[in-house]
């Protein structure tokens, strides 16, 4: 029995994760109260996880959902594809949420290394689909473990469960951090289980040729990351300080259930480790 190539990926990219892992734990403290203001720059930060997130999902999906001729690799994916797992929407949820709708996507001609990775998502995938499986196995891992401790902290500033009937999961969606939560009653869990599975499962009908492109892809992805944030990190204080000096209009935000947040530049370096921390587990 072939191992698993998730366990491969995260052998290949242990390097990156270690150190962040570590720096999550120094850097996240500040990134709360009573350091937070507001919550533009997350919202600004996690916009470009939105464009990321949107560019494999709707390959994807377009690729197990095309009328072409059956494949061996279509069979693959299909296998692989949770629906529950799609992150799109709750990240468009949030961040309408969170933004006036003149902010909910970055602008492509200040986030040239953004735009260049989503061109290599786009064009990579047509090319080799079977890449998804790095793509599906870093991106949704992240969000567990690791981002079940973010949440946590979020938590804290973010939502307000002692003036509140409502529960946990609609406190969330309230304050913009339907991104971290997972439909049913497990949370997620049972979603996690079932995936780690299915990555296990198809490990044997890979060839070698693709298991080395899938952990190529795998490392590239967390190269692409460091880069992306470290644009975001030049790139969303600017935005954030244009937007803070913006009027908003009072039917943009009158769904909200509290008032918007502005969150200082420590947000930029914890965005920096969310997701590698996360898919370790």
């Amino acid at each position: 029995m072939a191992p698993s190539i998730g366990d491969e990926i995260n052998t290949a990219t242990r390097s990156y994760h270690t150190t962040l892992n570590q720096l999550i734990l120094q850097f996240l403290p500040p990134s709360l109260p009573p350091n937070t203001e507001t919550h533009d720059l997350y919202a600004l930060g996690i916009s470009h996880y939105h464009s990321i997130y949107s560019a494999f999902e709707s390959s994807f999906r377009q690729y197990i959902f095309s009328t072409a001729s059956p494949s061996r690799t279509k069979e693959i994916l299909h296998s692989l594809h949770i629906p529950q797992l799609e992150r799109v929407e709750a990240l468009g949820n949030d961040i309408s949420l969170l933004l006036p709708p003149s902010h909910h996507a970055p602008d492509p001609t200040q986030h040239p290394r953004l735009e260049a990775f989503k061109q290599h998502i786009r064009k990579s995938l047509a090319h080799k689909p079977h890449l998804l499986i790095a793509y599906t196995w870093i991106f949704y891992m992240a969000l567990f473990s690791g981002g079940r401790y973010i949440r946590s902290k979020l938590r804290i500033g973010f939502t307000s469960p002692h003036i509140s009937a409502l529960s946990q999961r609609q406190l969330d969606e309230q304050a913009g951090l339907s991104f971290w939560n997972f439909p049913g009653d497990l949370d997620g869990e049972d979603l996690k289980t079932d995936f780690k599975a299915r990555i296990i499962a198809l490990s044997d009908s890979l060839t070698e040729t693709e298991r080395d492109d899938i952990i190529a892809e795998g490392v590239h992805i967390m190269i692409s990351l460091t880069g992306i944030v470290r644009e975001v990190a030049e790139t969303v204080p600017k935005e954030a300080a244009i937007l803070a000096q913006q009027p908003i209009l009072a039917h943009e935000r009158t769904h909200l259930k509290r008032p918007v947040a502005r969150i200082r530049p420590p947000w930029l370096i914890l965005l920096r480790y969310i997701f590698p921390m996360g898919f370790m587990d």
